[in-house]
């Protein structure tokens, strides 16, 4: 074969290989888009002095909220505390409510009765008011509320100090002589406002958390209150958070 016979040979194949590649179909590459990142979870308090921490000995720390934020909800989470010491639930709706809508939150906590009823706010002004502030922090049911009922006060050491024959070694007695309600009168006017926030809970989708804690278990746990027989110590910060995470845990 001659060279020249031999140059047409190879320039035809490679001619036939250059118009097969051109009629190759071009490989598809399919490039899967990330998974989005699940939105964070935020997280906004809600609630007066027992919120705010008053009585623990390092609120940033042992105030329930921050301790329920710390053992339940994931690093990714954003607290903020919008607790303000001897808040109504009137001036939550005022100065509370607005801010923490603004934050867009995933998860509230509300804890708001025990100012309202050591001033005498009607069980039935407090259940409209409550009512109007969950709804506002539920957002069409974006948000997941959990909501406290009123613990016994007739059990803390702040008012049985102020009682005929009051125990020793007690916190000063702080009402006025002729106010102090009977422990009838009192346990009358935590049980009316524990039916208001459980009715508020139940119409506005929001999830009770029961401090009222039935029997006397304040009372056999002394530890749990801070010096002025009124506000939880870090270890009663501690049980209530213990109490809205199982509130949560039960919906989550």
């Amino acid at each position: 074969m001659t060279r020249l016979l031999a140059g047409r040979i190879a320039a035809s194949l490679l001619g036939a290989a250059l118009t097969l590649s051109a009629c190759a179909p071009t490989p598809v590459v399919t490039v899967q888009a990330p998974a989005s990142a699940p939105t964070p979870i935020v997280y906004a308090a809600i609630g007066a002095s027992e919120t705010y921490g008053i009585g623990a000995s390092d609120r940033y720390r042992q105030a329930w909220p921050q301790v329920f934020f710390n053992d339940v909800l994931p690093p990714s989470a954003v607290l903020y505390n919008f607790g303000i010491p001897g808040s109504t639930t009137a001036q939550a709706l005022h100065d509370e409510v607005p801010a923490a809508v603004a934050v867009h939150p995933t998860v509230v906590t509300v804890w708001l009765n025990v100012n309202d009823l050591i001033r005498g706010v009607s069980a039935a002004d407090y259940e409209a008011q409550l009512r109007q502030l969950l709804h506002s922090l539920r957002r069409g049911g974006q948000t997941q509320v959990l909501v406290a009922n009123t613990p016994d006060l007739g059990q803390l050491p702040a008012y049985r100090a102020c009682l005929p024959n009051a125990p020793t070694g007690g916190p000063a007695c702080l009402i006025p002589d002729g106010l102090v309600p009977t422990p009838q009168v009192l346990a009358a006017a935590v049980d009316a406002y524990n039916v208001a926030i459980s009715q508020a809970a139940k119409q506005e989708g929001a999830t009770l958390v029961d401090l009222h804690l039935n029997g006397t278990q304040i009372s056999q746990h002394p530890e749990w209150l801070s010096p002025d027989g009124f506000h939880p110590s870090g270890q009663g910060y501690a049980v209530i958070a213990k109490l809205f995470e199982d509130a949560y845990r039960r919906v989550a």
